[in-house]
């Protein structure tokens, strides 16, 4: 199974965080994250190609020199991108895909192969939720026009929903390592609080955004000593 990646551009990735990182902060988390996204898929064993669908040069670079391939995106929307990259997987042979964003930088290879082992690939879809089971942070699709997406707030809910209208054959997983995705700085803290070697954490702190978004225990402590980055710091 192929995964499709959908990717803003950088000037335009994380605006919620606008309060607390710089733009080129902005950019520069989005280009990491993506980073440690395209890695786990290109680690997998049962991924067959990497599709990154984008207007972002940048994110083309990332994903043609680990030997994926990059569509440019005709449409605004993150729907649309996906149902783009649909169409352009089938033209060239494919039944099904699954989705993947850029901004979930715990991602792990097993994550993806667990998703396609238990994935019906000939005619199901199988949903992974984020953390508060609104957003949907993977989502496997056979064939691949089988649904209407609708990535975005309520996304989780409401791709149920068009599964069941269709009695579609629908599974839900969960899975840590794709449960948190980057918007806001909570998630940020989160984020932290992991001991995972990717160069998101990495980025955090040796930028040191870490240190300006971990919550402090007192007004005296220099850290709160948790997760890789503070540790870091």
């Amino acid at each position: 199974m192929w995964v499709v990646v959908p990717v803003k551009r950088f000037y335009n990735a994380k605006t919620r965080l606008a309060n607390i990182l710089s733009d080129a902060e902005r950019e520069s988390l989005a280009q990491v994250m993506l980073n440690d996204v395209l890695l786990a898929i290109s680690n997998s064993h049962l991924v067959s190609g990497i599709l990154v669908i984008s207007t972002e040069i940048r994110a083309r670079y990332s994903v043609e020199r680990l030997g994926g391939l990059f569509l440019e995106e005709k449409q605004a929307g993150l729907s649309a991108a996906v149902a783009q990259a649909g169409g352009w997987l089938s033209k060239h042979g494919q039944r099904g895909l699954m989705m993947i964003p850029g901004d979930v930088p715990l991602v792990r290879s097993a994550d993806l192969d667990h998703i396609i082992q238990s994935h019906d690939s000939e005619s199901g879809l199988t949903i992974v939720p984020d953390i508060e089971r609104d957003g949907t942070n993977a989502l496997a699709v056979s064939p691949v026009d089988l649904i209407d997406f609708s990535f975005g707030r309520q996304s989780f809910t409401k791709h149920l929903k068009a599964s069941k209208k269709k009695g579609v054959s629908t599974k839900i997983l969960e899975s840590s390592g794709l449960s948190l995705d980057v918007d806001n700085v909570m998630d940020l803290q989160m984020l932290l609080s992991f001991d995972n070697e990717t160069e998101t954490l990495a980025y955090l702190a040796d930028s040191g955004i870490a240190r300006r978004v971990l919550p402090r225990l007192d007004k005296n402590a220099d850290n709160v000593g948790i997760g890789a980055a503070s540790r870091l710091m």
